[in-house]
Order: structure tokens, then C-alpha cells, then sequence
């Protein structure tokens, strides 16, 4: 089985590359729908979503060590959450939220947390800082 890991640098970082535009399409675009009331799972979908983005980055910055890669992932993930409240702020038909941004946030570092964990569980010895991903 041939392992991601082995792609090229560029080939890894076209997954992140995309799914960050998916998620500013989906969140600036005008789907046409008058006000939407509060969705009591919003907040879950902000989280989800960016620790999604925050794996995707991680295995873009692959073959950064551990720790900066991952302060890398959560930084932009979390960064990516507050550009995207930055422009649903200027647009008329959405709205930005601090608790959108906490969400997007807590997302990221939930994904780097998990993501450690991982690692850790299927590789012995892997307490100290591993480079790979798994």
C-alpha cells in the first residue's frame, strides 16, 4: 500500500487547498434562503468543520516535526475561522458570530489534540515528538 506520505509536497497540500475553498464558498455564498433561524447544530458544524481543516493542514505540513507543524495546522484552521467571520461580516445576507469563531477554534485544536493522540496509540515510543503522521 502505498503510503500518502510519500506524495509530493504539492500533491499533499491540494486536499487542504480545496476544502478551504469549500468552506469559504459555503460560507459566503448567497443560497437564497430568507433569514435562517438558529440551528441548535450550528456550532457542531463549525467544529467539525475546521478540525477537518486542521488534519488536512497537518498532512500538507508533513514533513515539518511535530510540534511546529502542529502549531502550524491549528493556527491557520483557526485563522482560516476568523477570515471567514471577517467576509460574513460584510456581506448582507450572512452574519458573523464570536461563537462561530470559537467553535472554528476549538475545532482546530480538538483536531490537533485527537490527531496526537492518534499517534501516539499506534505507535510505540511515540511519546517523544514523532514526524510521522498516521
Amino acid at each position: 500500500m502505498i503510503s500518502i506520505l510519500s506524495w509530493p509536497a504539492w500533491a499533499r497540500r491540494v486536499p487542504a487547498a480545496l476544502y478551504t475553498i469549500a468552506l469559504f464558498y459555503g460560507g459566503c455564498a448567497d443560497i437564497g434562503l430568507p433569514t435562517m433561524p438558529e440551528v441548535p447544530f450550528d456550532k457542531i458544524t463549525h467544529f467539525g468543520a475546521f478540525l477537518g481543516l486542521e488534519w488536512l493542514l497537518e498532512l500538507a505540513l508533513a514533513e515539518a516535526a511535530a510540534a511546529p507543524r502542529r502549531r502550524a495546522a491549528v493556527t491557520m484552521s483557526a485563522g482560516a475561522g476568523g477570515l471567514l467571520e471577517l467576509a460574513q461580516a460584510a456581506l448582507p445576507y450572512r452574519s458573523a458570530e464570536w461563537l462561530d469563531l470559537l467553535a472554528d477554534s476549538l475545532g482546530a485544536l480538538a483536531g490537533a489534540w485527537l490527531l496526537m493522540l492518534l499517534v501516539r496509540w499506534r505507535t510505540p515510543g511515540a511519546a517523544e515528538a514523532s514526524r510521522e503522521l498516521p
